[in-house]
């Protein structure tokens, strides 16, 4: 820990936190180095709250020290050193004082294709659960906010489907045990989510903590590195879906038609808050959907606001590969719930590709 002492349980006045009736003062943030957790904790922070973050170490705080160097010397961000998060008991040290927890944190998936799959899936579930049982002994802890994946319902179907919070993808976990290290990467990465998520709600319904838990389903996350990470453009990275695409377009292998569900980091970090403060939602998962377009549109999309820079494939415009003529014969997802009871709403397409790769070419991407 920083010698900058916890915040007081006090009910802040500030104007951005006034909107808020759920009080959640003093924030625990979980993986707040990564690409979803540092949008968020600049939500936070720019929002008035106190975040305490989680760390491995004081050196893996340092970026978040350096772009929040202004929160860091006011006090409104300190940092808690947790070198093993799936070690039983680990967080109880850093949860003094602590009103509300978000945990954006989850292992990476191996480049190592025959990986053991409890390499993915045990830190994932122990991590999750180590949170909520640590939470469970501090009074002040109001509620808990976890970043699942909306791959944790994707279960392949055939023809017209929606996908709801209500849907779970079961057989991957199911699978993954059958097929061992020798399972895809992606299963293995669906597994780890879905059962990480499953273990927070079972221990919740079977222990009945004071807190509420929440979670939040994100698609693929593209948008601007808060920390102008050139990590974060990665081949694991979230942002390297849609680079990876526009070179497969380029190549002339990419499926045009395939839907690319995608939301902004900015307004999934909004979801994250939305789904912390906004009272009446306990116990509720959040599909936190900004777009649905296909490749084809994305490509549309380009070639009516081009980035400075960049020349983008086309594909077949015109060609009956937009989201109007799949919809009815593919499985799309509905975001409809986190529209409705939380308010959400949501950038633009044009900004959220802008942004994504202006910030790419300048990390020294190129198509």
């Amino acid at each position: 820990m920083t010698s900058v002492a916890p915040p007081a349980n006090i009910l802040l006045t500030g104007k951005s936190l006034a909107h808020y009736r759920i009080r959640t003062d003093a924030v625990m943030l979980v993986g707040g180095t990564g690409f979803v957790g540092s949008a968020v904790l600049s939500n936070l922070l720019n929002k008035g709250f106190t975040v305490r973050a989680v760390v491995r170490s004081l050196a893996k705080a340092a970026p978040l020290e350096t772009v929040f160097k202004a929160y860091v010397d006011s006090g409104k961000l300190t940092f808690a050193v947790v070198p093993d998060m799936a070690v039983p008991g680990a967080f109880a040290s850093a949860l003094d004082g602590i009103d509300g927890i978000v945990h954006c944190a989850s292992p990476i998936l191996s480049s190592d294709p025959n990986a053991d799959p409890q390499d993915l899936i045990a830190p994932a579930v122990n991590g999750t659960l180590g949170i909520v049982q640590d939470a469970a002994k501090v009074a002040s802890v109001k509620r808990i906010v976890v970043t699942s994946s909306v791959v944790t319902f994707l279960e392949p179907k055939e023809g017209k489907y929606v996908y709801t919070e209500a849907d779970w993808y079961d057989a991957a976990p199911k699978l993954v045990e059958q097929q061992g290290r020798s399972a895809p990467g992606r299963l293995k990465y669906i597994a780890s989510k879905l059962l990480a998520e499953r273990a927070a709600w079972d221990w919740v319904k079977e222990n009945k903590p004071s807190f509420e838990l929440v979670t939040v389903l994100p698609p693929w996350v593209w948008g601007k590195s808060v920390l102008g990470d050139p990590g974060h453009i990665r081949p694991e990275a979230s942002n390297n879906r849609l680079l990876a695409a526009l070179e497969r377009a380029r190549d002339g292998t990419l499926d045009l038609t395939e839907i690319a569900n995608f939301t902004d980091a900015l307004d999934i970090a909004e979801g994250h808050v939305k789904a912390l403060t906004t009272p009446g939602i306990s116990g509720e998962r959040f599909i936190i959907l900004g777009h649905s377009p296909t490749w084809q549109d994305i490509l549309d999309h380009l070639a009516s606001n081009p980035v400075p820079g960049l020349v983008a494939p086309i594909g077949e415009p015109g060609g009956g590969k937009s989201f109007s003529d799949v919809a009815q014969t593919k499985a799309t997802m509905s975001g409809e719930k986190a529209v409705k009871e939380l308010g959400m709403t949501y950038r633009s397409p044009k900004d959220t590709l802008h942004d994504t790769l202006a910030q790419a070419l300048e990390f020294g991407w190129k198509l």
